[in-house]
């Protein structure tokens, strides 16, 4: 165990060089300090927001997690899109509201970037646009407003929740939990799935000593694929991301293949290295 950590510790200082002391807001949302130009919002603004449609909302993620969870009166363009420029300029023709930008969460840089983006594409065409970045994701949103999103195209409410939270709990371990299992249980016996994207990851690969698959949500059939194989291998799934907050979308597919043994770690990488640095008495 002090053996993983250690090797964690070496990996993820070399990754970052030196601990930068942050504001609370980098605290929380670390990847804001590579993104100064931006205007943030948070969840309270957000709301108030919807509740006046001050907003023109621009959901930025794939097709495949919109039609999963999106807010109500969201636009969905793809970041990743070929013609996600010309889109954007087609939307703001007829746009006369501020644009909120939003994806997952906190751990996710396509609201980052698809506002650095439209900022500077506003820039070079004279387009006068305010553009707001929601941060805090879809997630954040739903839990706190769930009347203002809809889940597999459906308001949400007691027949169609937002997640079976008692659920998740079962299969959620703590990092020192999550750590302890790869230790007391044979490789053969489990596998580690990955579901970080490659922008999210401080380093490569969280746990150095044990195989690891790397599929992300946006990966959809490649997903169902492993999980299918996974349940006819007859393993327990073992899971993280970057900050614990993709299960979500994941639960679903773990009930459409039917896989019951698994575990997901709490605060994903960032709760990990928490962990770690305790553990390390740093």
């Amino acid at each position: 165990m002090h053996k993983m950590i250690i090797v964690f510790l070496s990996a993820f200082f070399l990754s970052y060089g030196t601990i930068v002391v942050a504001n609370d807001d980098n605290k929380q949302f670390p990847k804001r300090k590579f993104y100064p130009q931006l205007n943030y919002i948070d969840t309270q603004e957000l709301s108030k927001g919807l509740k006046t449609a001050y907003y023109d909302v621009i959901d930025v993620r794939s097709e495949t997690s919109f039609k999963a969870l999106h807010v109500k009166s969201a636009t969905n363009i793809y970041i990743k899109s070929k013609t996600f420029e010309q889109e954007i300029l087609n939307f703001v023709k007829q746009s006369t509201k501020p644009l909120a930008v939003y994806c997952n969460g906190i751990s996710c840089s396509k609201s980052y970037e698809a506002s650095k983006k439209m900022l500077l594409l506003f820039k070079n065409k004279h387009i006068d646009k305010k553009v707001y970045t929601y941060d805090s994701g879809i997630n954040a949103i739903a839990y706190a407003h769930n009347e203002f999103v809809l889940k597999d195209g459906k308001a949400v409410s007691e027949t169609n929740p937002l997640i079976e939270i008692d659920k998740i709990k079962e299969h959620t371990l703590k990092p020192v939990n999550f750590e302890q299992y790869l230790a007391e249980h044979s490789a053969e016996d489990y596998a580690i799935l990955d579901m970080r994207n490659k922008s999210e990851k401080i380093i490569l690969k969280l746990f150095m000593f044990h195989k690891e698959k790397n599929i992300t949500l946006d990966e959809r059939e490649k997903l169902i694929a492993f999980l299918n194989k996974i349940k006819h291998e007859e393993k327990t799934l073992l899971i993280y991301d970057a900050s614990g907050r993709q299960i979500n979308g994941l639960y679903e597919l773990l009930n459409i293949t039917g896989i019951k043994k698994w575990h997901y770690m709490e605060g994903g990488e960032f709760g990990y290295s928490e962990y770690a640095i305790r553990s390390a008495g740093l």
